[in-house]
Parts: structure tokens; sequence; C-alpha cells
């Protein structure tokens, strides 16, 4: 039977990972001001417009290169948690007797909560590396031909794409850091309550807000 306070941690991790991150992104669409992520957009579009003039493509390749592939990395690790929890799933009944677990039910929707978690972050990282390598290989379009079909200059374009690949993959890391989070929901529903707070409070603090004065 599921506690009280396992249903509480569980709202409390939904509000802290899904709504916390889904208003952050709101708040810098709706005012840049007060998040970092529109500075670093700007930064991006600067650093590629510079990279353009100079036409330096093999610098912008390179790097997607290696954001690719650390992505393919975290995406890879998705899957073998995921094979690792698949497997306490099918061994439940043994690894309950052995851990003496009571509450096999709580502990099989612990389980699939982490499952669900992990496969959350592979598929943000997946899709981090779609945008990664679309502009990897749109690098070389002409300018001109950007702002004919699209209305854009090619800075802005590019910049756009990294944008949203720096957003899945941040979505997908945090997603492995809130999975490992959930680990200790195993042990104390209050310690997982805990510690998804403050880690959110402590993102919130030093990570994705600033208090810059002028964008």
């Amino acid at each position: 039977m599921v506690s009280q306070l396992d249903i509480l941690a569980f709202l409390i991790f939904i509000a802290c990972f899904g709504g916390y991150h889904a208003l952050y992104l709101l708040i810098v669409e709706k005012y840049p001001k007060k998040a970092v992520k529109a500075y670093v957009r700007i930064l991006r579009e600067k650093s590629i417009a510079n990279l353009l003039e100079r036409e330096e493509y093999e610098t912008l390749v390179q790097q997607l290169r290696d954001a690719i592939q650390v992505c393919y990395v975290f995406a890879s690790s998705s899957l073998i948690f995921m094979g690792l929890m698949f497997n306490l799933l099918i061994n439940i009944d043994e690894i309950a007797r052995n851990l003496k677990i009571t509450d096999v039910t709580a502990f099989e929707y612990k389980v699939l909560f982490v499952i669900a978690i992990q496969a959350l972050s592979f598929i943000f990282f997946i899709s981090s590396i779609r945008y990664y390598r679309m502009l990897s290989l749109l690098i070389a379009t002409p300018p001109e031909e950007i702002l004919r079909l699209l209305g854009i200059t090619a800075e802005k374009f590019y910049a756009q794409l990294l944008d949203k690949g720096c957003t899945y993959y941040t979505l997908g890391s945090r997603g492995l850091l809130y999975s490992m989070l959930s680990f200790t929901w195993f042990l104390s529903p209050l310690a997982f309550l805990t510690l998804v707070i403050v880690v959110t409070l402590l993102l919130a603090k030093y990570r994705d807000f600033t208090r810059f004065q002028e964008v």
C-alpha cells in the first residue's frame, strides 16, 4: 500500500521537476531579464555570427561533435539504468525476500517511477542530438538562402537550432540528476522529498536566475 508520504513525495517531485522547469521556460520567454538562459541565447547568437563572419565552420562543427558525443554517453547511460531497473522488476519477488521488503507494490511503483524518469531523459538526449546534427548539416547553407526561405538571418536560425538542442540537453541532464535523487525514495520518502526541494532551490538560485540589469 502506497503511503500518504509517498504520494506527497511524488507530487512534490512533479512540481519541482516538471512544474518548475515548465515555469522557467515560460519566464525565459516572458521575462528574459530574470533568466540566465536569455543572456546565454544572445551570447550564442553573437558567437555564431562571429564564426560565420570568419568562415570558421569547422570550429562550430567540432564543438557540435563534442556535444553530440556527450549526449550519446548520457543517452546510453539512461538505457543501462533502465535495463537494471527492469531487471529489478523481473526478479522483484526474490529481491523482496532477500531485502525483506514488506510493501512490494510500493517498491514496484518506485522502480517504475525511476524507469519513467530515465526514459524521459533518454528522449530529451535523443532530441538534443537531433538538433545538434541538424545544425552541423545546415551550417554551410548560404546565409542569403536562409534569409530568403525563412525570413531570418543565418546566425539567428542557427542560434535557434542550438538553443533547442541545449534546452533538451539541460532537461535530459537534470532528468538524470533527479532520477539519482529518486533512489533515496527507496530508503526514506522524507529524505527524497527534502533532497528534491533543496536541489530545485539550488538550481533556481545558482544556475537559472540572474540579477543582470539589462539584456
